[in-house]
């Protein structure tokens, strides 16, 4: 209850009071002139005024009086006063009455009210409103000290003793959120010490003489101002019935600025971890840039954990923040000899504001493998993400220097499969384009000034704990000798196996220097050529003896070696309109289709026997051994020498191929029935297809394969943008048949598939390939070739039109982002702390159907693999994936609010993740209800909170984690 820190501040009013007195004079009573002032220091005695009984001097024509001092004493600036019906001087009681609104103003502080009396012979200050006609108590005294305002029924203050009375205190403290305090009778002593009686704090909004939703109770209370106040028992009243919610006493600590202090800790129960406290700790204030939090939590099975946050805000300047969370439970806490599980979580955050040339960033978020499954968290969201990422990155520029660097850490984590893979470091030096030859060129616009050089150097050195796989091309089961850096197993992320993992790490250098310019050909097409130089570094080399295909040996020799290559290139690309006008009146105006044909020409020299070696993986095959002889045998592949775990080798074999691309945009012209300005004229555009694209290539110089895959790719809006639609398909044009030599193969996770050969004819020219009988029922009569990859999504997002006039406006200086400190108060007051609900929103609903289909045309999986863990999802064998996701909300009254989100996978047969919320507004009081109704986190969770976040600790809460239903 430090909020009542504030009602000692009501007591500036008495000063006011005490200045009006000013400096005592020796005459017992300062006279009035023709005006109404008042002067302290007037030297007219009494006895010189005109002889008064009684009878009373009203107020002339000038309303508001004034009192000008000079500065001496205790008043430090003007003193005004004025009132509306009159200002009455009793002369022989030494008597000032003011009626009819009256004021008091002294410099930020003023008093108000319909009735204020001063008797300088008792050293007393009164103040009270009036009752009218009706029996109406109007014009109660209201005391504004700066932004406060006390409002109250009745005060009285003596000038000697300094203290006070006053009954019925209304106030709302200005700085620490909504609240009222209210005292049915205060008292003051000499001390500025408060003592309220029948006292009650609420964060309802709430006017003199109306009883909020709820409010906090005490019989006595007692405020030191500026340091703590004293609550005997105390208790919570709800629609005006008292609670035995509350405690016997309480010392609240009451500054103004904020301080360091202990966090009361959560109760509960979990049925896996038991009884618990959590959430209990101190928060340490170091200073008005960092702060400190330190969190505990014990179960009554075993396990404990602890939290240290700090955030940290230089204004202008940076902001961020450190979060790490360990806790050690054990696995089965039943068990005398159960497992201990060890986990922990780490997240920093560090956002710089722009300045200068160099920058520094960083967000990091890493936990060991087991984190989600051993901590169980009422966020579904959090459960279901099984990937973590990390990255932190310092950049500069080189003044004066087209030169820039980059030099940055980077972490990928995968919680389902254990694995990681870590960038340390990652460098990259780039030099902005330059035009060497802009400044002889005749014309600026001309070939060769476009003529621009760039650079761009990157390095990284990666290591992981995955397994490392052979190259492409060689089976695992043919491997012996096994390199120890070619593990073939998942590592645990512990000290033992850290050298292992370190042995796993690759290491590489890019260098790349990109030439190009441009200009056009008949005027319309635009030609770009360009060259490009690249060359990689490398720190390990292969070394393959395949002298028994059956059990390969691979060696790795530590050492420099470069690799260059180069390539050049030329394109052309234009743009061609083409549009079909309509009758002039008609709906519809016209039609306009735009083309974007492009032409590219590259080569590549053969880098097949430099950087590739032949490796053979089974026996010899000739023409007679292969159905499928197409003149090389298939047993003897190409592998790369290099590691491409970082940079891939230069593909092997010669390129000199012709790209194609078909752009479209195909858009209509409607009237505009909406617009109101020109109803004749008025038009809008309303696309058919945004885009459709389709690409391929040739391979000129190329002994087989020459035509690549055909890529198709569609995107549109439907309904003024509120329906998008997405698509796209990858075609390869050639003949897949079933392998007759190898038909069916077997992976390490039990994976078994038929084995396919990729055929050099063309899809639709089936009769000229060597099709067994075996193999005629699996070939189709007449195709245009394989479908390797193929997607379709449609979404939409629904929700009504916004009003165009809102009653209530945001006022732009009220409207500010939340603290660091606020937010974290927040997060303990629920699970989905930022997940806000907009009642002003009426409904909104999102729909998002999506279709996949991706196959390895070389294999047709009969049987699919092992799960990885308990947690991953079930393999299927199925190349086809297919799901319905819908979420929204929905305002059921005016008070409640429902929202939902669910799915269904179609190749599952059965629903996804659900999660249903109920939101009800209680003016003070938020209720919600968090239920996830089936799946693997079942659970629910229901709260009842003061919406203010200065009593985020009064709430009912009662919650059941998934890991209770198992």
């Amino acid at each position: 209850m430090h909020y009542l820190q504030y009602a000692c501040i009501i007591w500036l009013v008495f000063g006011v009071a005490t200045n009006l007195r000013a400096q005592t004079p020796e005459d017992p009573f300062p006279t009035a002139d023709t005006l109404g002032i008042l002067g302290p220091n007037d030297t007219i005695p009494p006895n010189l005024l005109p002889p008064l009984d009684t009878a009373t001097l009203a107020a002339d024509s000038v309303l508001t009086d004034s009192i000008t001092v000079q500065q001496e004493g205790d008043i430090e600036t003007t003193i005004t006063y004025d009132a509306e019906d009159s200002i009455k001087f009793d002369v022989i009681n030494q008597v000032i009455l003011l009626y009819g609104n009256a004021t008091i103003n002294y410099g930020e502080t003023s008093l108000q009210a319909d009735y204020v009396e001063l008797d300088w012979i008792n050293n007393m200050l009164m103040a009270r409103g009036r009752e009218d006609s009706t029996g109406q108590v109007t014009g109660k005294p209201i005391f504004k000290d700066g932004g406060e305002e006390y409002q109250t029924e009745e005060i009285r203050y003596n000038f000697d003793t300094r203290r006070a009375y006053i009954s019925g205190v209304l106030t709302q403290p200005e700085g620490q959120g909504a609240g009222y305090v209210y005292g049915e009778t205060v008292k003051k002593n000499e001390r500025d010490e408060v003592f309220i009686n029948k006292g009650w704090y609420t964060t309802c909004d709430c006017e003199p003489g109306e009883i909020p939703d709820f409010y906090i109770q005490s019989k006595r209370l007692k405020v030191v101002p500026g340091n703590l106040v004293v609550s005997g028992p105390f208790n919570v009243v709800i629609t005006d019935i008292p609670t035995p919610l509350g405690l016997p006493f309480g010392i609240f600590p009451m500054p103004r600025e904020q301080n360091s202090g202990i966090i009361i800790p959560q109760y509960g129960e979990e049925q896996r971890r038991g009884f618990f406290l959590r959430n209990g700790g101190y928060y340490f204030d170091i200073n008005e840039y960092v702060n400190l939090t330190l969190l505990g939590e014990i179960y009554s099975k075993g396990s404990y954990g602890f939290t240290v946050n700090s955030q940290y805000r230089k204004r202008y300047a940076y902001n961020g923040g450190l979060d790490f969370r360990f806790n050690q439970q054990r696995v089965d806490p039943d068990s005398e000899d159960s497992e201990v599980a060890r986990d922990c979580r780490i997240k920093f955050r560090h956002d710089p504001q722009a300045r200068g040339v160099s920058r520094f960033s960083a967000s990091i978020n890493a936990a060991t493998s087991t984190y989600n499954q051993n901590n169980p968290s009422l966020n579904v969201q959090q459960n279901l993400n099984t990937t973590l990422s990390s990255s932190v990155q310092y950049s500069t520029a080189f003044r004066n220097t087209p030169f820039n660097m980059a030099l940055s850490a980077r972490h990928n984590q995968n919680l389902l499969t254990g694995t990681f893979n870590v960038l340390l470091p990652d460098i990259s030096v780039n030099m902005n384009r330059i035009y060497p030859f802009q400044n002889i060129a005749k014309r600026r616009t001309g070939w060769l000034a476009k003529i621009n050089v760039g650079y761009r150097m990157q390095g990284r050195n990666e290591f992981t704990n995955e397994r490392v796989r052979p190259p492409t091309g060689i089976p695992d089961d043919q491997i012996t000798g096994y390199d120890p850096i070619l593990g073939d197993s998942i590592l645990a992320i512990n000290g033992d196996n850290l050298p292992q993992i370190l042995r796993r790490t690759e290491t590489g250098m890019r260098h790349t220097i990109p030439i190009s310019t441009s200009f056009n050909v008949l005027k319309n097409i635009t030609a770009s050529p360009s060259f490009n130089y690249e060359e990689i570094w490398y720190l390990n080399k292969f070394a393959y003896n395949d002298d028994d295909p059956n059990n390969i040996v691979i060696d790795t020799l530590q050492g420099f070696h470069r690799v260059n290559s180069w390539s050049a290139s030329m394109s052309f690309s234009t743009r061609i309109y083409g549009t079909v006008p309509f009758k002039r009146g008609g709906s519809i105006q016209a039609i306009r289709h735009t083309i974007i044909p492009s032409i590219s020409i590259g080569y590549t020299p053969d880098y097949e026997g430099v950087y590739y070696d032949n490796v053979r993986i089974g026996p010899e095959l000739d023409s007679i051994s292969d159905p499928l002889w197409q003149g090389r045998d298939r047993n003897l592949i190409n592998v790369p020498l290099y590691d491409e775990r970082v940079y891939r080798a230069p593909n092997a074999g010669n390129a000199g191929s012709v790209g194609f691309s078909l752009g479209n945009n195909l858009e209509m012209k409607v009237r505009d029935k909406k617009d109101t300005t020109d109803a004749e004229n008025a038009t809008k555009k309303i696309p058919i297809f945004e885009s459709l694209q389709l690409s391929t290539s040739y391979n000129f110089v190329a002994d087989s394969f020459r035509l690549a895959p055909l890529n198709i790719s569609a995107r549109t809006r439907l309904l003024d943008g509120k329906v998008s639609i997405n698509g796209g398909a990858t075609v390869d044009p050639y003949l897949y048949i079933p392998d007759p030599l190898n038909p069916r193969d077997t992976t390490t996770r039990g994976e078994i598939f038929e084995r396919f050969v990729k055929y050099d004819q063309y899809a639709w020219q089936r009769d000229l390939a060597p099709i067994g009988e075996g193999n005629a029922d699996a070939m189709p009569d007449f195709s245009l070739g394989t479908l390797s990859r193929a997607s379709f999504n449609i979404s939409t997002r629904l929700q009504p039109k916004a009003k165009e006039n809102k009653e209530d406006e945001v006022d732009p200086e009220n409207d500010v982002d939340p603290t660091v400190d606020e937010l974290n108060q927040l997060e303990l007051v629920g699970p989905a702390f930022n997940d806000y609900a907009d009642f002003d929103v009426a409904w909104s609903l999102q729909l998002r159907y999506a279709f996949n289909y991706r196959r390895d045309l070389r294999k047709k999986v009969i049987e699919p693999a092992r799960r990885e863990n308990d947690f991953a999802p079930e393999p299927t064998a199925s190349p086809f994936t297919q799901s319905l996701q819908f979420s929204g909300d929905a305002n059921l009254t005016p008070k409640w609010k429902v929202r939902f989100q669910s799915g269904y996978d179609f190749e599952r047969e059965e629903i996804t993740q659900t999660n249903v919320t109920i939101f009800r507004d209680l003016d003070c009081f938020d209720f919600r209800f968090d239920w996830v109704p089936f799946g693997r986190f079942t659970s629910y969770y229901v709260q009842i909170n003061v919406k203010s976040s200065m009593l985020s600790d009064l709430k009912l809460q009662r919650r059941r984690v998934w890991r209770d239903f198992f």
